[in-house]
């Protein structure tokens, strides 16, 4: 029996650290700014949750169905796409399901993704668990609205001025 619990504790603890770990962006982070494309930032605040000892599972991106990177709480990556309509897609360990949706984007202009828990319209609940994760954001219509009750994670679109001034919170040592 002991060393069955010892096998189930390894397994979870291996879990959560594969959950946490975070990849590095696909795309190079370096590139310099072209006015042809559009820039879209994803990122993850430093939560509340965060600072009182817990940590969010990595939530992993796709644009179009392709793995650009993922954030962890307290990062952030970008990439950089022709104008045009793209379907973005984000998921974490703990999600049962995708959370999808649709943007629009115009060359030379800059778009802010937060990814927080997705809000289910329950009174309360919603705004205590978005607050505590460190939710900024109007959340984005999901492709499909059964994907909020799995989902784990949600794209929220910040307004320019609000996503470049947490950009530079989580660039701050």
């Amino acid at each position: 029996m002991g060393q069955l619990y010892r096998m189930v504790v390894m397994c979870c603890v291996a879990f959560q650290l594969a959950s946490c770990a975070g990849m590095a962006p696909i795309e190079s982070q370096s590139r310099q700014r072209d006015a042809r494309l559009a820039r879209l930032y994803f990122l993850r605040e430093k939560a509340i949750i965060g600072a009182m000892g817990g940590t969010a599972a990595a939530a992993e991106i796709k644009v179009d169905g392709k793995v650009v990177g993922s954030v962890t709480n307290g990062s952030y990556f970008f990439v950089d796409r022709p104008p045009g309509s793209y379907k973005l897609s984000v998921k974490n360990a703990m999600s049962l399901a995708a959370f999808d949706t649709d943007v629009q984007v115009e060359a030379g202009r800059e778009y802010y993704f937060n990814i927080g828990s997705p809000m289910s319209g329950a009174i309360g609940t919603d705004f205590a668990v978005h607050s505590l994760s460190g939710g900024k954001g109007e959340q984005m219509r999901p492709e499909s609205p059964l994907s909020v009750g799995f989902s784990g994670a949600a794209f929220f679109s910040l307004d320019p001025a609000t996503g470049a001034a947490e950009i530079e919170r989580l660039k701050a040592p």
